[in-house]
């Protein structure tokens, strides 16, 4: 029922004229597009509309939001599920952005912190997104990709850098991979050596997953390169192969 639902108002969705500046944004947006074949930027802007259409976007510290903002978080977010047939991340109903990093008072142990953060993801909760990190991300970073990165390793009840794949021996082979590199991240950082993954990439599993997946679809070339099997564990997950768009 639901899923009846759902696809009969993204038939709706879909049946709306695709404005000719829509293609410009979504271009900037996500420059690799340009690469893609004709079907793969036909699912790409469809997911856009479909995730720009059905959440509620909100601005933050007297921020506006424009169609131009949405359009932008949208695309980075549809990119991420091109290769996963009907979902556009149905479980996120809400994205905050704020104009830069924002602070909120979190709690650790025993310690209360007011730090500056750029995005946050919230287990049943809302995306949270700084607009101007969002807007000018540099190669291998992408604030949107790592917040929903932790939402979909959050799928399960727990961020904890283990998202679920598709079999046991997929899951069984990510737990090997990612361990190990992400000792191995450790080790190269504690002795000063050259890493691919951002140093933020240590803090733990989860960020490791999230960083990996930033890398995964924004330097996916690299990444392939460099640490194979993960990039290859992450093809698994998310059906798809951006190396070779």
């Amino acid at each position: 029922m639901f899923r009846w639902w759902r696809k009969r108002r993204q038939r709706k969705i879909l049946a709306e004229p695709l404005y000719p500046d829509w293609l410009q944004i979504l271009a900037a947006a996500v420059p690799q597009s340009s690469e893609w074949n004709s079907t793969l930027q036909t699912k790409f802007a469809n997911n856009t509309r479909i995730f720009m259409a059905s959440k509620t976007w909100e601005g933050c510290n007297g921020l506006t939001v424009t169609t131009e903002m949405k359009i932008v978080i949208a695309a980075q977010a549809s990119m991420m599920v091109l290769g996963i047939d009907d979902y556009c991340f149905e479980g996120v109903q809400t994205i905050l952005i704020y104009p830069a990093s924002f602070r909120r008072e979190t709690q650790n142990g025993l310690v209360v912190s007011d730090s500056a953060r750029i995005g946050e993801a919230w287990h049943r909760g809302p995306i949270v997104l700084s607009w101007i990190d969002v807007a000018h991300h540099t190669p291998g970073r992408n604030v949107v990709v790592h917040e929903l990165a932790h939402h979909l390793d959050g799928l399960d009840g727990d961020i904890s850098g283990n998202p679920i794949l598709s079999n046991a021996d997929a899951q069984a082979r990510w737990e090997v991979v990612a361990s190990a590199g992400y000792q191995c991240l450790r080790d190269d950082l504690a002795n000063n050596r050259w890493t691919l993954l951002d140093p933020y990439a240590a803090t733990n599993r989860a960020e490791y997953f999230a960083v990996a997946c930033e890398y995964f679809f924004e330097s996916p070339r690299e990444l392939r390169s460099q640490l194979p099997e993960l990039y290859e564990c992450l093809t698994e997950l998310f059906n798809a192969d951006p190396a070779g768009w």
